[in-house]
């Protein structure tokens, strides 16, 4: 369940814009904006998949994290899995 402050709201909607902000990060944003409770109309995981173009699995696992973990770790830059020369050796 997503219930964000009016704080938050205005804070996720700035760091959206910024040109410095990845389309990771973007798009968590718009996936906890969207499916905010406390600012009605909150969207389903189905409209939230249309509204924001990313997977269900996406947004299962970004509410899962602001459930689990609080907004500050779910804007955190995650590093990808990629494999290293050292990996291929």
């Amino acid at each position: 369940v997503v219930q964000l402050t009016d704080d938050d709201v205005r804070y996720l909607k700035k760091l959206r814009k910024k040109k410095s902000t990845s389309q990771t990060i973007a798009n968590r944003c718009n996936i906890l904006l969207a499916m905010d409770e406390n600012h009605p109309p909150a969207k389903t995981y189905d409209q939230c998949v249309m509204a924001c173009g990313v997977s269900r699995a996406t947004i299962a696992s970004t509410v899962k994290q602001y459930v689990e973990k609080g907004m500050d770790e779910t804007l955190k830059a995650t590093p990808h899995n990629c494999q290293t020369s050292k990996n291929m050796i």
